[in-house]
């Protein structure tokens, strides 16, 4: 077997030898055993051009997935606008984008400028969720929230994935503020930033913390009218007194790990941010801050 295997190995290394001539009078051993040095000098030669070629491995920097032909994902802006990295949307970014291409929006809409600065990525986008002018709580009686899909529990229904189940209200924010005598609160000139919890993210925090009692609701409201994109730089502190911790992780902006600005899936409305109010503004979050 190994005698075969050599012969294999001698026969194909002679078909590309400049020069290398067999005679037909050599039996297979013997042209095996003269064409044995050169094949290990040409073996040797090959090894040696692929280890210190400009393009082994070692000399390659390693991406973040651990390989070498994976780009360093941070954001960079080139002088070339060719040369420069713009920051990758998110999933949920990346469906809407898909979704709005294939209802005949331009395309250019759908892709981040190569050209954008890494610092615009950095910044929630502004959108306006509605409100039309009236107080915080007028708003938020009537304030529509994210479009929900029904995803796999759909299924068993009759429904496709991303078929609307509805919409996440702030019907039950509204109730518990006028309930517990937190709205006094607000009935005044202000301004003050209210972020809003959605009513499942009030009823994942009953589950599993109890009921909601005025201080919940209160860490909620923060005095000033702070836009999203002035979240970042703004010190939060609610009017109950209780700091809010900001973060900036995986290209989304946190106050007390629930997301502002955040997505949903498929082409219906994502959580409402900047709602212009009379006394005020209104960010719907999708967590209860006291979680």
């Amino acid at each position: 077997m190994k005698l075969f295997l050599s012969l294999a190995l001698v026969s194909g290394a002679a078909a590309f030898t400049p020069g290398a001539v067999v005679s037909k009078q050599l039996s297979p051993r013997r042209a095996a055993i003269e064409l044995l040095p050169w094949t290990w000098d040409f073996l040797l030669s090959e090894r040696t051009s692929l280890t210190h070629s400009g393009t082994a491995l070692g000399q390659h920097k390693l991406g973040s997935g651990g390989m070498a032909d994976t780009r360093d994902p941070d954001t960079y802006v080139d002088e070339d606008p060719r040369k420069s990295i713009s920051a990758a949307p998110s999933f949920e970014e990346y469906l809407k984008q898909r979704a709005a291409a294939a209802g005949g929006a331009p395309a250019a809409a759908a892709a981040p400028a190569a050209a954008a600065a890494p610092a615009a990525a950095a910044a929630p986008v502004a959108s306006s969720g509605g409100g039309g002018g009236g107080s915080i709580l007028g708003t938020l009686a009537s304030l529509q929230g994210p479009g929900q899909v029904w995803g796999d529990l759909g299924i068993a229904q009759g429904h496709e994935e991303s078929d609307l189940r509805g919409y996440d209200n702030f019907g039950k924010f509204h109730a518990a503020l006028n309930s517990l005598g937190v709205a006094a609160e607000l009935q005044g000139a202000g301004p003050y930033t209210v972020f809003a919890p959605t009513d499942p993210a009030l009823e994942s925090y009953e589950t599993m913390r109890g009921p909601l009692t005025a201080d919940v609701l209160k860490m909620h409201i923060v005095k000033g009218k702070i836009a999203s994109k002035d979240i970042p730089t703004t010190p939060l502190v609610s009017i109950g007194g209780v700091p809010l911790k900001y973060r900036y992780a995986v290209r989304k902006h946190f106050v007390n790990d629930a997301v502002i600005g955040e997505k949903t899936f498929g082409p219906y409305s994502d959580y409402p941010i900047d709602v212009q109010c009379d006394n005020g503004v209104i960010h719907g979050v999708s967590l209860c801050f006291a979680m």
